[in-house]
């Protein structure tokens, strides 16, 4: 069973299992809950922290939060949490999150995963115009309802509690409010991951839904997979979140890469290795 406290003013973790420590980075719009088709399995070897970002799951709400506000805070929540380093384990804002973290604090950080990050869309105008009309406040409710049943294209019990969660938080004008500012944040130049991704000099494993609506793997994944050199990428026939559509495929992926992590992060620079990094694509039919 998992342990919950506040860790700082605005933010809560959920605590449990015993080990090398990871950390769960959640996706705006959700909360802790969104990891809890692999969690348990996690658990049985690592001590699982999974942070609830300020306005969400068990956090205090905050006044406009915004995409680079969670990851500048990222490394403040790490060093409370102590016992580090951390495994990462970032999901769409939590990935960009988590990106910052390793690369501005790479003592933190033993490894990443990155799970769809955010941070990587091209600011064309269109892309930028949506971003807007979704953090347009009259409209933010019914997009919190209606995007998890878009980008999320396999349906699993996990996925129906992460829907029907949505649900029930578009009747909060906190949480609404919330989901808002970080859409309109996603429209500031501000939000580009590829700077500090190129900084990043620890193991990274960068895993992809191609079935992603919102970030494409054609456009978006191929963007992270350019700037995170030597990174493994595995990609799976879903859509914006693979832990929860298809967790035996994500735990067949990550378990392996989670074991092959030193236990200390490199103290060098990163070395460009001359041979291509791994790719897996999972191919499972619907």
């Amino acid at each position: 069973m998992s342990q919950a406290r506040q860790l700082a003013a605005e933010v809560a973790v959920h605590s449990t299992g015993s080990g090398e420590p990871i950390v769960l980075l959640h996706a705006n719009g959700g909360d802790h809950r969104d990891f809890d088709a692999v969690v348990d399995r996690l658990a049985a070897h690592h001590a699982v922290h999974a942070i609830d970002w300020p306005g969400w799951g068990d956090s205090t709400t905050t006044e406009g939060p915004t995409a680079t506000g969670y990851a500048a805070a990222l490394p403040h929540v790490l060093q409370s949490l102590g016992g580090g380093p951390f495994v990462l384990i970032g999901n769409s804002v939590g990935g960009f999150a988590a990106i910052h973290a390793a690369a501005t604090h790479p003592e933190l950080v033993r490894g990443l995963v990155l799970v769809n990050p955010g941070g990587f869309t091209p600011r064309w105008p269109g892309s930028v115009a949506v971003c807007r009309l979704i953090g347009w406040p009259r409209l933010a409710g019914r997009a919190m309802r209606t995007l998890p049943r878009l980008y999320l294209r396999r349906t699993t019990p996990a996925v129906a509690e992460i829907r029907h969660r949505a649900a029930e938080m578009s009747t909060d004008p906190h949480r609404v409010e919330a989901f808002a500012s970080i859409w309109r944040s996603f429209a500031m130049r501000e939000h580009d991951a590829r700077p500090h991704a190129r900084l990043v000099a620890v193991p990274t494993l960068l895993m992809w839904g191609r079935r992603d609506p919102v970030l494409a793997w054609t456009i978006d994944g191929r963007r992270a997979r350019r700037a995170l050199e030597g990174a493994q990428v595995a990609t799976f026939p879903c859509g914006h979140q693979a832990f929860a559509e298809m967790p035996d495929e994500f735990m067949a992926e990550l378990e392996p890469f989670l074991r092959s992590l030193p236990s200390r992060p490199p103290t060098r620079a990163r070395v460009i290795s001359d041979h291509e990094p791994s790719t897996t694509d999972h191919q499972r039919s619907d």
